[in-house]
């Protein structure tokens, strides 16, 4: 869009120049509008009235010149050589460029050795020259050069002047992309309704899901929360009845007593002061059950060995009497071990 934008003015000026001129003065004016480098659309002055005049007249040569630049090509050019006159140097460059907007109104894809043809170029070397100086530079052509496959990727052309005839065509390939167009829309909106249809399932579906998982977890809590009631009161003992060992209670009371009665017995046996006698008398209640009272004595207790010793033998069956109390007190009733702590 950029060169047809560029090229408004350049055609404003000619086709003033062309209205002021009549007959042989037109020459001029039809060498200076093919050579200018800007100018790539001559329809606007093929149509100006004092060049139309020239049809049938001496000066008729002008206006086949004019119209070889608005639609023919460079091989155009070469097989009516004899019936036009020699184009100047810029004329035959910008032949040439027209001849490419025309080979990329068809193909997207040119081959090197197509356009070595129609252009009259000897090598790839001054075609790729051609094209990237004089075609891409200009802003004719975009595209990329292929040097490995030899060929050259149209991606953007100028347009060129319709040719007489083409309009019909170019109604009727405008009319087949307009329905291609209104195909392709009608298509997308089926898929954008599909899609909108295939959301509202996917979030019908899952809060159903939702939903389900979450009675399974209602169901779990309610069975898991009745097992452990009925748990619960399978550990209950049954209404009327006491539980089994309390009969043992007032009996390991009782035991508990003996043994605050013990405590006195044990000082007033003993024949060093009270603190050794209580530690040794419970040192071999110790030793019957498997324990290590030895870690528990301290310097005081082991300055008499050999006393301690024998003052311990001689309390072994008070020590054994202990035992005995304490198993069956802890076996019958755990209140016996509440009043060794409150003691």
């Amino acid at each position: 869009m950029e060169i047809e934008e560029k090229q408004a003015e350049v055609i404003d000026h000619f086709v003033k120049q062309a209205s002021a001129q009549k007959g042989s003065a037109l020459g001029s004016v039809v060498v200076e509008a093919t050579s200018h480098p800007s100018l790539f659309a001559f329809s606007e002055i093929l149509a100006v009235p004092t060049v139309a005049e020239l049809e049938g007249t001496d000066n008729s040569v002008h206006l086949e010149v004019l119209r070889l630049f608005a639609h023919g090509t460079w091989s155009d050019y070469k097989r009516n050589s004899g019936k036009l006159p020699q184009l100047v140097p810029d004329q035959v460059l910008k032949l040439k460029q027209l001849t490419v907007l025309t080979l990329a109104e068809t193909k997207k894809v040119l081959s090197y050795d197509q356009l070595m043809l129609e252009l009259d170029v000897t090598n790839v070397r001054e075609l790729e020259d051609f094209l990237i100086n004089d075609c891409m530079y200009a802003g004719l052509v975009r595209g990329k050069l292929d040097q490995l496959r030899r060929y050259f990727e149209v991606q953007f052309a100028a347009g060129r002047d319709l040719r007489p005839g083409q309009l019909g065509s170019m109604i009727q390939t405008l009319s087949n992309w307009l329905a291609t167009s209104d195909n392709l829309l009608v298509t997308i909106q089926d898929k954008i309704k599909w899609a909108d249809t295939m959301s509202e399932l996917d979030k019908k579906h899952r809060k159903e899901l939702e939903d389900r998982v979450m009675e399974v977890k209602k169901a779990v809590s309610v069975k898991y929360d009745s097992a452990i009631l009925g748990s619960i009161e399978k550990l209950k003992p049954p209404r009327g009845r006491k539980p089994s060992g309390s009969c043992f209670g007032l009996a390991s009371y009782g035991i508990g007593v003996l043994i605050i009665l013990w405590l006195p017995l044990c000082f007033y046996n003993a024949r060093d002061s009270w603190y050794f006698s209580f530690l040794s008398s419970f040192r071999f209640h110790f030793l019957v059950f498997g324990n290590s009272y030895l870690c528990f004595t301290d310097s005081m207790v082991v300055e008499n060995t050999i006393e301690k010793t024998v003052h311990g033998f001689m309390n072994l069956p008070v020590a054994w009497l202990h035992g005995v109390v304490l198993v069956f007190g802890f076996y019958f009733n755990k209140n016996f071990l509440k009043l060794i702590v409150i003691i």
